[in-house]
């Protein structure tokens, strides 16, 4: 049970398949083979040892002391080290006839090289859902015979045997949470249990299939007997979830009986009615909804959140302490705005061990943990906030970071505005969301799996690319069109194509844009960003603009009543842009960009709008800023034809760059062959009817046909 599966490892599938120098077997009987099948494995059980470190460690150096430590626990360390330059010299000599050194020796460490070397156990540790179907899980053990080389080896081995069994067991488990088609449902589940025949996922998964195809005799007879396995092993007790499942199996008097058998059960060890009881682990919020979720529940089917924990923070300083929580608050109020994250408050009686913490959120159904540390800056400077977002998933990798200073009195009267940071975290944790499936096909993806890809792919700014985000858009507004994230992104989506073409059907796409805002509007009612998405809008219908100045002032106002908002929030910068744009106050509008430009956040969603800050500091004649901008948008996205229009008018109107000019106004006529000077200032409705000369003017001089 403790091993892992492989495909075939004989010698002659391995030469059929690998073509690597030297390659080595972990699983069962230790092997090591040359590329024409020859056995180059060591004699000694400490050489054999110290190659299997090397091949267990990730293809990491591995330091000279820690091999010695593992080799020879009992020894003095001067004693250890001799001991240790000898069994190298021995592992070299073994390997010799490769022809090639496949062991990187230094002075302090050891490795094994990745691109000459290949390891049956490594294989099973990268593997992942899409890739499950090549391997199998056979008895053998991992390294049986080098049990007793050394006490500390054993324990190590111990180790790697666990973190084998730990990897398997998550990538078989996630498999039966997130395939939809329940024949292979019922393989992988199956498969896990052959493994671990205690497995609870697996075997919720095979009763949830059996009642899914209507077989209530079979989801009773699997019942049955995951009841009599638990009751006879040891310290193991089904747990509330997986016993809520069986007694909602149609009533039948068996299964009337193992109800009642159930309901007789004591609680699950560590679960007492006092306590936090962990949630059953919920399908992957990106993906299609497997369906013996759907068949089981019927709340399963209700569109899945992102989730997310938010700790209190951390701090050594009593007056920074009592601000912890105040802050936590204001940032989960921040999140729960957004309307598409789930937000878990968790008792604090139930926190878990910060050692396994990770692992513990996880179980309980988390995807992303908010972590804060407060710090007390030196006398005379600010405190500061270090925010991070961990991946819950993949063991609490920071995915997102930054600090943020605030003064002693606490953050309601801090100068920076806590929104910048949480609009960065929030479209952070969309792209890793969004990058986390990007092997999925549609097909497989949940409404809120294709927005989030969509989101990706325009963030690449490739005017090609527009069709296919549009299609995926509207696949997912016929999902789940109450999702207020997916009329946003599609609003954003329908903006930035109608300014970057100008064809006649980009009229509907404005069209299509205008309903998404409004129904983002309307799904968000808090959400006053899209409120000055929707002013953004209606700036280029001049019969409207009146009414996008009342749109633009009340987001203002909106945003200026919440509590922690300051007047360097993004949102609010947006608004005020808009109303600037509005009253003709252009070079303001300009100094307003600048300001979210300098935003050290990082957030995606001001990326994305680079293009339309070009066009922003244009209007208030910024061309050397604009050129700068230009140059980097030009080089990085070539096809995105709106960034180059604006950098081609600012090499205009600088007049000392001809041969730029020439070529930026080439590479946009290949992008855009029948674009017209007539087309292109129809994108400015706002500017004015001198600007627009000027800019009918520039086009002029840069060859752009009136049209």
């Amino acid at each position: 049970m403790e091993a892992a599966k492989i495909v075939d490892c004989s010698p002659r599938h391995i030469r059929e398949t690998d073509p690597t120098l030297l390659r080595v077997r972990l699983i069962g009987q230790m092997e090591a083979r040359t590329l024409t099948g020859e056995s180059v494995l060591p004699v000694g059980g400490k050489t054999r040892a110290l190659l299997a470190i090397l091949a267990l460690s990730d293809r990491k150096p591995v330091l000279r002391s820690r091999l010695a430590e593992l080799l020879w626990s009992q020894r003095p360390e001067e004693m250890a080290r001799a001991s240790l330059r000898q069994e190298i010299h021995r592992l070299l000599d073994a390997l010799s006839p490769l022809g090639a050194d496949v062991i990187d020796v230094q002075r302090h460490a050891l490795a094994l090289k990745p691109a000459l070397t290949s390891v049956d156990a490594e294989r099973l540790l990268t593997i992942s859902v899409r890739t499950i179907d090549s391997v199998t899980l056979p008895d053998e053990l991992l390294l049986g015979e080098l049990t007793g080389v050394d006490p500390a080896l054993d324990e190590w081995l111990i180790q790697q045997r666990e973190r084998l069994s730990t990897h398997l067991r998550q990538v078989y488990e996630s498999a039966v949470r997130e395939l939809t088609d329940p024949d292979q449902v019922d393989n992988v589940a199956e498969r896990l249990l052959k493994f671990d025949d205690l497995n609870e996922v697996a075997w919720q998964a095979r009763v949830q299939m059996a009642l899914h195809r209507g077989d209530t005799g079979r989801a009773v007879a699997l019942a049955e007997q995951m009841t009599n396995l638990f009751r006879d092993a040891e310290r193991h007790t089904l747990t509330p979830a997986t016993q809520a499942l069986i007694r909602s199996i149609p009533t039948e008097n068996n299964c009337k009986d193992l109800a009642h058998d159930l309901s007789q059960a004591p609680p699950a060890a560590g679960t007492p009615e006092a306590s936090f009881t962990a949630p059953v682990q919920r399908p992957d919020p990106m993906l299609a909804l497997p369906l013996h979720y759907a068949s089981q529940h019927a709340a399963a089917a209700e569109p899945r959140k992102i989730s997310l924990v938010f700790l209190t923070p951390s701090s050594t300083d009593e007056t920074l302490a009592e601000h912890g929580q105040n802050l936590r608050d204001q940032l989960e109020l921040l999140f729960v705005n957004m309307g598409i994250f789930d937000i878990l408050a968790l008792p604090e009686t139930s926190l878990p061990d910060p050692v396994s913490a990770t692992a513990a959120y996880r179980a309980w159904g988390m995807d992303y943990i908010i972590s804060a540390n407060l710090r007390a800056g030196p006398e005379g400077s600010e405190n500061r906030l270090i925010l991070r977002v961990l991946d819950a998933r993949h063991g609490g990798v920071i995915i997102w970071g930054t600090h943020y200073d605030f003064p002693r009195s606490g953050p309601d009267t801090a100068k920076n505005s806590l929104l910048a940071p949480a609009q960065a975290m929030q479209w952070s944790i969309f792209v890793t969301e969004a990058r986390r499936i990007a092997a999925r096909p549609d097909t497989e993806l949940s409404a809120l799996g294709m927005a989030l890809r969509a989101f990706t792919l325009l963030m690449r700014h490739d005017s090609a690319l527009f069709g296919r985000i549009g299609f995926l858009l509207e696949r997912a507004d016929e999902l789940d069109g109450d999702d207020g994230a997916i009329a946003l992104i599609d609003a954003l989506h329908c903006y930035i194509r109608f300014l970057n073409e100008w064809s006649p059907e980009t009229e509907a796409v404005f069209a299509r844009g205008l309903r998404s805002v409004r129904a983002a509007i309307s799904l968000m009612p808090d959400l006053h960003a899209v409120e000055v998405l929707l002013a953004a809008y209606l700036m280029h219908e001049p019969t409207m603009h009146s009414t996008a100045l009342s749109v633009a002032q009340s987001a203002a106002e909106g945003i200026l009543r919440i509590e922690g908002y300051h007047k360097d929030s993004p949102d609010l910068l947006m608004a005020e842009i808009v109303l600037a744009l509005l009253g003709e106050k252009m070079t303001a509008a300009a100094e307003k960009v600048k300001i979210l430009l300098k935003n050290g956040y990082r957030s995606q969603l001001l990326e994305l709008l680079r293009p339309v800050f070009m066009m922003i500091l244009l209007l208030g004649e910024d061309y050397q800023e604009v050129i700068s901008l230009g140059r980097l948008m030009s080089g990085l996205y070539p096809s995105y034809p709106s960034s180059l229009l604006y950098y081609l008018i600012a090499l205009v109107e600088v007049g000392d760059c001809a041969e730029e000019m020439h070529q930026v106004c080439r590479h946009l006529l290949r992008l855009v062959p029948d674009l017209t000077i007539s087309k292109a200032v129809s994108r400015f409705p706002y500017a004015g009817k001198t600007r627009l000369t000027r800019l009918a003017e520039a086009l002029g001089k840069a060859g752009l046909a009136e049209g």
